[in-house]
């Protein structure tokens, strides 16, 4: 099997070798700390299997081994809601890329309708915390689809359970943070702008921008004083 080539491909099959730690984390253009994180967390989920002496392969799991893995989420190394966040920060901007490219005009339509939903949902007490998440949730898996890529398709749909928890954790504490309801509100409208101009190269920034924003204040809402996340909360 050829070694992934994640940038000219833009796909990958059970099998593929992935290119060396080293070199994998200068193509994505992060710290090598972080892209182990995302493997850890990729080989916890059954999607990568790593061989002694000859590195990590792509593999599909069976739904069993997925939920299993799950199940005991709350015993994977640091904070879940973290590592969810830099697992998607390595993931999901060059599939944002791959769908300004790839969707349809029933896929952006579908993605306006998140948006105007998610600026009603900001109008609400909680400005959208709690309402506007399975808005939030679908936008980002109708991005993933609209990318067509199965094998990323089934890796979303395999953690959408995961996914909408912990988009409704972030959102309640992100949206209770002045001026961040009316921030992710127009970080999601820059990607689908991106998206339906076809501008991959704006899809995956604006995507990027808003994951990376997201993650750092997170950590530092994790890290502040008398305050120390609960791994577990709402995801088990």
């Amino acid at each position: 099997m050829g070694e992934l080539d994640i940038q000219r491909e833009g796909r990958a099959s059970q099998g593929q070798g992935l290119p060396p730690e080293r070199e994998l984390a200068l193509r994505l253009g992060v710290s090598r700390a972080l892209l182990r994180e995302a493997i850890i967390t990729l080989e916890a989920l059954g999607y990568i299997e790593i061989r002694e002496r000859q590195g990590a392969f792509i593999k599909a799991p069976e739904s069993a081994d997925f939920s299993a893995s799950m199940k005991y989420a709350i015993f994977w190394p640091g904070d879940l809601l973290i590592n969810l966040m830099e697992m998607r920060l390595l993931i999901e901007p060059p599939i944002a890329g791959q769908a300004a490219l790839r969707r349809t005009g029933e896929e952006l339509s579908r993605m306006r309708a998140c948006i105007a939903q998610l600026a009603a949902a900001q109008n609400t007490p909680d400005a959208g915390s709690s309402s506007g998440a399975q808005w939030d949730s679908m936008l980002h898996m109708l991005v993933v689809e609209a990318a067509k890529n199965p094998l990323l398709t089934r890796l979303y749909e395999g953690m959408r359970s995961t996914m909408d928890n912990y988009i409704t954790i972030s959102r309640q504490r992100l949206l209770a943070l002045e001026t961040w309801p009316a921030k992710i509100l127009s970080e999601h409208t820059a990607l689908v702008d991106a998206i339906e101009a076809r501008n991959a190269v704006k899809a995956e920034e604006a995507q990027r921008r808003h994951l990376s924003s997201a993650l750092e204040k997170l950590r530092d809402i994790s890290n502040s004083p008398g305050r120390k996340a609960d791994i577990g909360e709402g995801l088990i």
